[in-house]
């Protein structure tokens, strides 16, 4: 029988709420759902046997214990390691990566080279390069194509000081899969491999020993578990050399007032209290995925991501989008930037987009490197089991009808030129007359034109902090009036800019602040159609030019 995505999606209450009726969910990269039996272990650990784990006599606390030792035991399973000891519990795959580059520096000489590539999310890269400026160690890094790792260049990198080669199994910026397996045979004796699988454990079966790693990281929340627990494979050969990274209950065996005996892995780096609910949700995860075809659910997925890839491969040839991702070889990530002419950016888009009640994600993905060599900021959907072709063609429906308008732009070319855009027949009513958002947003579009390009201020002292995009404000005071010059890349932040300028641009100090702001923001309900991030934005600038003027 074929993976039902329908049935699949039955078990996930988010879903079912009125509310949702709508959602279109697309950012499973960042986050899964979960569904209702990881929700009920974690409440009948808190309503049936909530206690501290160890190291105690009492009923619940041994109930406590068994359900940590036995959900060891399922994740050992599930990555198929060879003993329950080799996995340790943690707050997620960030800390799980921070333990292992900590503890396994402090083993290491000056010198000491640590291999990298230019496609790891921030938890794979700013961890080692921590340890690296603490140790005295060399950071090397993989050439990349179009940022995917080239790892036949791998041996001429390795040298005899090679410590230790991270690398994540799947990029969360891409989705492109890496060839972890092909690795192991390649590093000399002594040269530990790290895989961060938090992109591969939603979509695929993952194996340890044939991976042949001596470290692997995940997180639940990437699939279908809850937050705020990670896994961590050690090889128990090599876990047993570690020092600790953590100090405190639970990972001794024997305290001093000068000095302690540590436990055996895994205990040794497990201290203080586990997020032990989390792990009651986190074994519920491992048993349903034990329960799913997980076969069925790839090759589902895979049909997904090539419809997904096809549909936005048919829109960029006439919507001004350039996609990053390629359908081979994907976990189920498609990503694309804007192209210049387009008059918007990728955060636009992504905003419009949830004024359809359709969730993606926008940015650098905690992969900045990788991004900024391809342009920068991209626009990321990431499928589940639970996605459908629906969804894929209600963001293609939305994206078609975004206004797009095209948008002129005079560049001037002097400091005393950026102050005094051409607002002339520019009023408010325009824009309170507007019956719906939707015509809202294209009034703002339209406004967007009007902000001529300011080269002359994008510079750090007028740039704005506390914005979804880079925006700059220069301001000049004269006859004790204030101007404001404000420049952006960003069509809606465009927009909004000339709204800010009707409302403040040229008043005193006294008539700035009687100027109700917030009111008119509300009353235009931009605040309830705005994500929360472009709305703060809004008041980050506002702010930023009270601060200029008093």
């Amino acid at each position: 029988m074929a993976f039902d995505s329908n049935l699949f999606k039955q078990q996930f209450p988010l879903f079912q709420h009125a509310e949702n009726a709508r959602l279109v969910y697309l950012d499973n990269a960042a986050t899964t759902q979960r569904p209702q039996c990881v929700i009920d272990a974690m409440v009948d650990f808190y309503t049936r046997f909530n206690a501290n784990t160890h190291r105690s006599s009492h009923r619940l606390a041994r109930a406590a214990t068994e359900m940590v030792e036995r959900v060891r035991g399922q994740t050992a399973e599930f990555i198929n390691a060879r003993n329950s000891d080799e996995i340790i519990f943690t707050r997620g795959a960030t800390e799980a990566l921070n333990l292992v580059a900590q503890s396994l520096c402090k083993t290491l000489n000056p010198g000491d080279e640590i291999i990298l590539s230019s496609a790891e999310h921030h938890a794979n890269l700013v961890p080692w390069q921590m340890a690296a400026e603490a140790h005295q160690l060399q950071l090397k890094f993989l050439p990349d194509v179009n940022g995917e790792p080239q790892l036949s260049a791998l041996p001429e990198l390795i040298s005899l000081r090679t410590k230790a080669v991270a690398l994540s199994a799947a990029s969360n910026a891409l989705g492109f899969r890496v060839a972890v397996e092909s690795i192991k045979s390649l590093l000399p004796e002594g040269c530990a491999l790290v895989v961060d699988a938090s992109q591969r454990l939603a979509h695929d079966r993952v194996d340890v020993q044939a991976m042949g790693c001596d470290f692997l990281v995940g997180a639940a929340h990437k699939f279908y578990g809850p937050t705020g627990i990670g896994l961590l494979y050690g090889r128990k050969e090599i876990l047993a050399q570690l020092p600790p990274w953590q100090g405190g209950g639970e990972m001794i065996e024997q305290v001093r007032l000068q000095d302690s005996d540590y436990a055996a892995a895994p205990h040794r780096f497990e201290a203080g209290t586990s997020s032990l609910a989390a792990i009651a949700g986190l074994g519920a995860a491992l048993t349903f995925l034990q329960q799913q075809d997980r076969q069925g659910m790839a090759t589902y997925e895979s049909h997904l991501n090539r419809y997904l890839h096809t549909e936005l491969e048919k829109l960029s040839l006439n919507f001004p989008i350039r996609l990053l991702t390629r359908f081979d070889n994907n976990v189920g990530i498609a990503a694309f930037t804007v192209q210049e002419q387009a008059g918007v950016q990728v955060n636009d888009m992504a905003d419009w987009l949830d004024q359809h009640d359709i969730a993606v994600r926008v940015g650098h993905h905690c992969a900045q490197p990788l991004m900024d060599s391809l342009g920068g900021a991209s626009l990321r959907l990431s499928l589940a089991a639970y996605n459908n072709r629906e969804d894929i063609d209600a963001v293609i429906a939305a994206l078609q009808s975004m206004p797009l308008e095209n948008v002129t732009t005079v560049e001037l070319a002097t400091d005393d030129s950026d102050f005094g855009d051409d607002l002339q027949g520019v009023e408010l009513q325009q824009l309170v007359a507007q019956g719906s958002w939707q015509k809202r947003y294209r009034q703002l579009t339209r406004w967007a034109a009007r902000l001529s390009r300011k080269p002359a201020i994008r510079v750090d002292h007028c740039r704005v902090h506390g914005c979804e995009s880079e925006v700059w404000i220069a301001h000049r005071c004269h006859e004790q009036r204030h101007y404001f010059a404000i420049d952006t890349d960003s069509r809606v932040l465009q927009g909004l800019s000339v709204l800010i300028l009707l409302l403040l641009d040229g008043k005193t100090a006294a008539e700035f602040d009687a100027v109700e702001v917030e009111a008119t923001f509300a009353e235009l309900g931009l605040e309830k159609y705005l994500s929360e991030s472009r709305s703060n934005g809004f008041r980050a600038l506002v702010d930023f030019m009270r601060e200029q003027i008093h």
